[in-house]
């Protein structure tokens, strides 16, 4: 089974996983829309919902991140996954947490020591604890990936991805 940090819809490369809570879905997906990012698959689960989208907008020459914050009005949260931030350089995922529209901690899944946001330690036990920060930090295995997913999806309690 392939985890979904790696891909989680077949033919779809570049795409963006959220996780959200606090926002209807409609709304969600009409915010997307007007930064011209297509949602190609979602779900509303009793607490976290799910959207992914194309990361890259529709609109030729715009590689930028959809602004994320713009989404996520007071009450609610994001927790968003960047699968492939780079895709023909191979860099790695990345990670943002948004909190009643303002970022709240973010890193990259290649350097999960250099956080950035208004909380940028919120994660620090939980990486910690999965060993990928601090002392006994082990991020030369073929699983690192993996295990950060994992441990972000535990610190919020987000529901499982199962992917085929």
């Amino acid at each position: 089974m392939t985890h979904w940090i790696h891909g989680p819809l077949p033919h779809h490369e570049e795409v963006n996983v959220v996780f959200f809570r606090g926002i209807a879905l409609d709304a969600l997906t009409q915010g997307l829309l007007d930064q011209k990012r297509m949602p190609l698959a979602y779900s509303k689960g009793p607490d976290w919902g799910l959207v992914m989208h194309d990361m890259l907008s529709w609109e030729s020459g715009d590689y930028d991140l959809a602004h994320y914050g713009q989404l996520c009005p007071y009450g609610s949260e994001l927790v968003m996954f960047v699968l492939e931030p780079c895709l023909a350089k191979a860099h790695g995922p990345s990670f943002q947490y948004y909190r009643d529209g303002r970022l709240v901690t973010s890193f990259s899944f290649e350097t999960p020591y250099c956080r950035a946001g208004d909380e940028p330690d919120l994660m620090l036990p939980a990486l910690t604890a999965a060993n990928l920060i601090g002392p006994e930090a082990d991020l030369d295995r073929d699983d690192d990936e993996e295990r950060i997913a994992e441990a972000i999806s535990g610190f919020f309690s987000l529901p499982e991805l199962v992917m085929p």
